[in-house]
């Protein structure tokens, strides 16, 4: 194995149309993921939150999550046209500007709803107060999401050789926060709760994850000083010349005119649905907590395979800069379906009362073990060829359009995103509920049955499968290949001349 060509792409390539960045921009840069998602892992708990310290009754959780959405796919497009319309500051720029704004609002809403508010409110007026801190928090995490981690992998290099290095990086991060909040949860917050998540648990964790996602900020802050500027970032959002004009109609546009574009909503969607229904802190309670039934051993082995994850997912990314995101996104998809049907199988073979051999060491916790690991490698590498795609998308769009709508792509993706992946948290709202738990919480210590065991990996294992099988399909009509790429950035390069005479 030559690892100096492996890591050669880190560093970009000599050709002067292409923009690339330092291998420590990148570094740094990628926080904001990790950012962003230890506010997602926050959310997850909103279930929680309107239970115990609202009063709310499970089977209207999901109503408020569902109605939630509705919200969020207006903010989308409000966030995205304020985007792409302001200029790029010369001292805080445009993408580090927004960050910092949306990790704001989201800390002022978390701190309401865990820990200021909780436990003084309940019923119609505990739905009401919670339903306008929620919306508070949506408007926060939609001004972090598209004004600052959907631009980031466009502005820092659109080299193709670095591109899979970037995605991998804010793909590792992506990871990393989840791991971090989530052990430390487990580890330091619940055992002094006698691990149940109540008004107290969840008020200290709410400190522990906006602090953590504040120090994660401050390495975005860093990694994009150079490039947020008004002569970097500035130049390509003047590339148009009617960049300011950009609106619904620019939106809709979007969506009817770039086919690419409508591939990657496909790709990305149907993952979501999946990934969001399996990732609900309810599903992983029961998963870790009762199945299981070691919830610090699953956070341990869950920690264990995606780390490890980390090295097979780099040359995964080697392997997408070498054959493009299409044909990594097919290959990676069918990999995926594959080792998602053997887990079931496996599962399936202990079956609920079994799985709690798990968390008790031996032969069952390694092939579990190795499972778990082979599956976080195979959808971090999807997750890295889906961050290229959106790169790629804005792009594509820049050439097509003369615009350069980081933010505007993002939000037709998000809003579409959104109201459809949202229906994962319905579905593992209305499949706890008709398994029994219709006014709690599913907590560990659960008995393991039968049905239980059907939701838990039906949503975790087996919803994932129909989202690959759709990325395959969806990958017969992306045109956005390794050539087709080489031949944008050539015409954006000639754009940029002419936009300078």
């Amino acid at each position: 194995m030559n690892l100096k060509k492996i890591f050669a792409g880190m560093f970009g390539s000599n050709d002067p149309k292409y923009r690339t960045a330092k291998p420590w921009e990148m570094i740094f840069a990628g926080g904001t993921s990790a950012a962003k998602m230890a506010v997602y892992v926050l959310m997850m708990y909103a279930s929680y939150a309107m239970n115990a310290g609202f009063g709310i009754a499970v089977t209207v959780t999901g109503i408020i999550i569902q109605a939630k959405t509705i919200f969020d796919g207006v903010t989308d497009p409000i966030v995205a046209v304020i985007y792409d319309r302001l200029p790029v500051f010369k001292h805080i720029g445009k993408i580090r500007l927004f960050l910092l704004i949306g990790w704001g609002t989201c800390s002022i809403a978390a701190l309401l709803m865990f820990r200021i508010l909780a436990g003084k409110f309940s019923g119609v007026a505990g739905i009401v107060v919670f339903c306008l801190v929620y919306a508070l928090f949506v408007i926060g995490y939609t001004i972090m999401s598209i004004g600052g981690a959907s631009t980031i992998s466009s502005a820092l290099t659109n080299d193709p050789k670095q591109r899979p290095f970037v995605t991998f990086v804010t793909t590792v991060y992506q990871y990393i926060g989840p791991i971090l909040v989530n052990t430390i949860l487990a580890f330091a917050v619940l055992p002094k709760y006698d691990n149940q998540y109540n008004v107290e648990s969840l008020s200290e964790a709410c400190v522990i994850f906006i602090i953590t996602a504040f120090i994660f900020v401050m390495f975005s802050f860093i990694g994009l000083h150079r490039i947020d500027t008004p002569e970097i970032l500035g130049e390509m959002v003047a590339m148009g010349g009617k960049q300011t004009k950009v609106g619904i109609k620019e939106i809709v546009n979007i969506f009817k005119e770039n086919v690419p574009m409508r591939c990657y909503l496909v790709t990305g969607i149907t993952d979501k649905i999946a990934s969001n229904s399996a990732t609900q802190t309810i599903v992983l309670t029961m998963l870790n907590g009762i199945l299981i039934a070691n919830y610090k051993a699953a956070t341990m082995i869950t920690n264990a395979g995606t780390i490890i994850s980390f090295v097979f997912v780099f040359l995964g990314g080697v392997y997408i800069a070498k054959k493009g995101v299409k044909v990594a996104t097919k290959v990676w998809s069918a990999v995926n379906i594959f080792i998602n049907i053997a887990i079931f199988a496996f599962l399936l073979y202990l079956g609920p009362t079994g799985m709690a051999q798990i968390g008790k060491g031996g032969v069952v916790m390694m092939v579990y073990v190795v499972f778990t690991m082979g599956v976080n490698a195979s959808k971090m590498i999807l997750n890295v060829a889906e961050g290229m795609m959106r790169a790629d998308v804005i792009d594509y769009e820049l050439e097509r359009s003369g615009n350069y709508m980081p933010g505007t792509v993002g939000a037709v993706y998000s809003l579409t995103e959104k109201v459809i992946a949202s229906f994962g948290s319905t579905i593992a709202a209305v499949a706890v509920a008709a398994i029994g738990y219709k006014t709690v919480m599913p907590q560990m210590g659960d008995a393991a049955t039968w049905p239980i065991f059907w939701v838990t990996i039906i949503l975790t294992y087996g919803l994932p499968i129909i989202g690959w099988l759709c990325n395959i399909i969806a990958m017969k009509f992306y045109e956005l290949d390794y050539d087709r790429m080489a031949e944008i950035q050539e015409n954006i390069a000639e754009m940029k001349k002419q936009k300078r005479k």
